[in-house]
C-alpha cells in the first residue's frame, strides 16, 4: 500500500493548509513533501454549537481546508491537487485548552494537567476537486507528578506558547508525560496511521479513473 500510494502522491501537488512545522514533519515521515499554504481562517467557531469535541475539531480542520481550496481552485495548477488540513485541541472534561495567552495562563493550564489524564483530539480534512474526507482521532495523555519549579522552568523555555494545552509531547514537554493511550502523532498534530490510510483512499480514487 505505502509504495503505490507514495508513487501516486509524488505525481500530484499536495498542499498543507497549515503553517505548523510539526504537521509538515509528519507528512515528510510519510514521504510527502507538501507545498505549505497556511489557512487564513479565523478559527472563531462557537464551541457551544457542537455536541462533541470531535465535531468541533473536525469542523475547524474543514474550514481551514475550505479556505485554502477557495483561494486556489481557479489556479491552472490546481487539477488533481490534494489539500490536507488539521486542527488539534487538548481537553479535560468539558474544558478545551487553547494556546496559552501568557506565562500565567501557561502555568494555570499545565498545573491543571498535572497528575491526571487528558484527551487530545486532532481533526483532519483531506480534499481534492472530486472528493472530501474528514475524520478525527484522539489520544489519552497522562501527566505524572510535576513540581511547580519544573513547570516554571518549562515556561521560561518559551516552548508552551504556540501549542494547544501549553506543551509539546515531541519536545521538552514530553518529560511531563508518564503514559499515552493512542497514536503519539495525534498529540503532535496529525494522526500518522489514519492519515496515510485516508490518503491511500485518494490514490485508489485516482486509479479508478
Amino acid at each position: 500500500m505505502l509504495q503505490s500510494t507514495m508513487r501516486a502522491i509524488s505525481e500530484r501537488r499536495v498542499i498543507l493548509a497549515s503553517g505548523s512545522p510539526r504537521r509538515l514533519d509528519i507528512l515528510q515521515i510519510m514521504g510527502i513533501t507538501p507545498e505549505v499554504i497556511p489557512s487564513t481562517f479565523n478559527e472563531n467557531l462557537n464551541r457551544d454549537h457542537y455536541k462533541t469535541h470531535n465535531e468541533y475539531v473536525v469542523d475547524l480542520a474543514k474550514h481551514k481546508v475550505d479556505d485554502v481550496y477557495e483561494r486556489l481552485k481557479g489556479d491552472s495548477n490546481f487539477k488533481d491537487s490534494l489539500i490536507i488540513g488539521a486542527d488539534t485541541i487538548v481537553t479535560k472534561g468539558d474544558i478545551i485548552y487553547g494556546k496559552p495567552k501568557d506565562k500565567k495562563d501557561a502555568f494555570d493550564i499545565l498545573s491543571s494537567l498535572v497528575g491526571s489524564t487528558h484527551i487530545v483530539y486532532t481533526g483532519v480534512c483531506i480534499k481534492s476537486e472530486h472528493k472530501e474526507i474528514t475524520f478525527c482521532d484522539f489520544t489519552e495523555v497522562t501527566f505524572g507528578c510535576i513540581l511547580e519549579e519544573q513547570i516554571r522552568w518549562y515556561i521560561e523555555t518559551g516552548e508552551p506558547f504556540d501549542k494547544a494545552g501549553g506543551y509539546g509531547i515531541q519536545e521538552k514537554g514530553g518529560c511531563f508525560v508518564s503514559k499515552i493511550n493512542g497514536d503519539f502523532y495525534t498529540v503532535v498534530g496529525l494522526p500518522l496511521y489514519l492519515t496515510i490510510n485516508y490518503v491511500n483512499n485518494f490514490y485508489l480514487e485516482y486509479e479508478d479513473k
